[in-house]
């Protein structure tokens, strides 16, 4: 009978291979290094509140989280934000998600003939090739090969580049035009207007909830060193409990982001460099709470300017403008994501007011400080992401799934996740069974049978 997998990491990316390894009729055991399952897309309950702490909108175009959601009868949403305002030449600019730039004159004029054509023919040609452009087909390398000569903010205007087109930058990537390149962008503008856009219904916890249950996780247990001979993982080094041990693994998933992934195993020399030139971007998430509402006047999203601590702030539902999602990203933010929990809610605060003065009372709120950041790939990621791959075949019975491979949202996690499991139920080399390894451990494992949240 064969090994069971191995997956490290309870995100997204590591749900989702146990669910495709499930479905393959494959046993996974799933290690998890703190005491819940969401990952960067999680969430936290604090009293009759659910504060959702990362990602938590998906697009009806995106096909694979769509199947699950039809899997798991979860089919009560919310809509989100029909558009964004953006702070430009010091005041609040609206722009709608589905209009394209023709339809919207006060932008032209602020944006200038050239810097209209630029951004118009953009994304356009985003919208156009949404269907192919993805890490894994040819479009975007050929993207890469045109443009990723230079950063973003050296292919647009400064008017463009500090306003639109930082709006992608900041949300995807939590970084400035400054910092990223032209092929990721045009990646994340592809979903730009494509499908709609909603929550879940009771929030994100829900598709956690669903995607854990009946899989087998081990909690508080953390991954030190995935263990190689001949080439082939033989096992695992763990602490848990306050206790070190070694398990026998012949099958091992890395459901973690790339600068975790690298350190937990040798990479050949090619792989090494590919993954150390994968960037991520820290920010912190607020969730703050007011007793009347904070955004008004058609407000309820807006994307600040240069040198502002805030990257991005908006309601959390259409329907609760007293709820507020402060985003501290970019430059500016990380001069400040090390301030102390009140000093750093005062700060965003002060920074938010100065657009739209908050009249309310807080009366709660939640930070989530994701210094790990979010993922900001590399120029020319398809050959980064090449090698990469081609090191990780070189290691018999290890995969990798991740934030860094098809994309950092909630699909390109699952498809990640989806190929990573396809990669290594193909290797027909490994050993049906392999001869116990000597190990001082503990049995960890707990059966995690979560009802989705009514």
């Amino acid at each position: 009978m064969p090994e069971p997998v191995h997956v490290i990491g309870a995100g997204i990316s590591g749900l989702g291979a146990a669910h495709y390894l499930k479905q393959a009729g494959v046993r996974a055991i799933v290690h998890e290094a703190g005491p819940v399952v969401g990952g960067r897309a999680g969430h936290v309950r604090a009293g009759d509140l659910t504060f959702e702490t990362g990602g938590k909108n998906f697009s009806t175009a995106w096909t694979r989280f769509g199947a699950l959601l039809d899997e798991f009868g979860i089919d009560e949403f919310e809509p989100q934000h029909p558009g964004f305002h953006i702070v430009m030449k010091d005041r609040l600019v609206a722009l709608s998600k589905e209009r394209t730039l023709s339809g919207d004159l006060r932008l032209f004029r602020l944006l200038g003939l050239r810097g209209a054509l630029q951004l118009n023919s953009f994304l356009t040609t985003a919208r156009r090739n949404a269907g192919r452009l993805n890490y894994s087909g040819g479009l975007i390398e050929e993207i890469e090969q045109r443009l990723d000569h230079a950063t973003i903010d050296r292919h647009f205007t400064r008017t463009v580049s500090d306003g639109p087109v930082r709006l992608f930058s900041i949300i995807m990537g939590a970084a400035e035009p400054s910092e990223l390149y032209p092929s990721l962008l045009m990646l994340f503008a592809s979903g730009f207007g494509k499908g709609e856009h909603r929550a879940i219904k009771g929030g994100i916890g829900r598709f956690h909830a669903r995607l854990a249950k009946a899989k087998t996780i081990r909690f508080g247990s953390r991954i030190e060193r995935v263990l190689v001979e001949g080439g082939r993982v033989v096992g695992l080094r763990i602490v848990a409990g306050g206790r070190a041990e070694t398990i026998p693994a012949s099958r091992v998933v890395c459901a973690l982001p790339a600068h975790q992934m690298k350190t937990l195993i040798d990479l050949p020399a090619y792989a090494r460099v590919a993954a150390d030139r994968i960037r991520y971007h820290p920010l912190a998430l607020i969730n703050a709470v007011y007793d009347g509402p904070v955004f008004r006047d058609g407000v309820h999203s807006i994307m600040f300017e240069p040198g502002s601590i805030l990257g991005h702030c908006s309601a959390n539902r259409l329907d609760t403008p007293e709820h507020v999602r402060f985003t501290l990203s970019g430059q500016a933010a990380r001069d400040v994501l090390d301030l102390a929990d009140d000093e750093l809610i005062a700060a965003a605060e002060n920074a938010f007011s100065e657009r739209l003065p908050i009249r309310a009372r807080r009366i709660r709120a939640h930070i989530a400080r994701h210094d790990g950041g979010i993922c900001g790939y590399a120029p020319h990621f398809t050959s980064v992401k090449r090698d990469l791959l081609r090191g990780i075949a070189a290691i018999g019975g290890f995969d990798i799934a991740g934030d860094y491979l098809e994309g950092h949202t909630m699909e390109g996690c699952l498809a990640s996740a989806e190929a990573g499991v396809r990669r290594l139920l193909a290797d027909r080399t490994l050993p049906v069974r392999q001869a116990p390894m000597r190990s001082r451990s503990h049995d960890l494992e707990t059966q995690m049978t979560l009802q989705a949240a009514s």
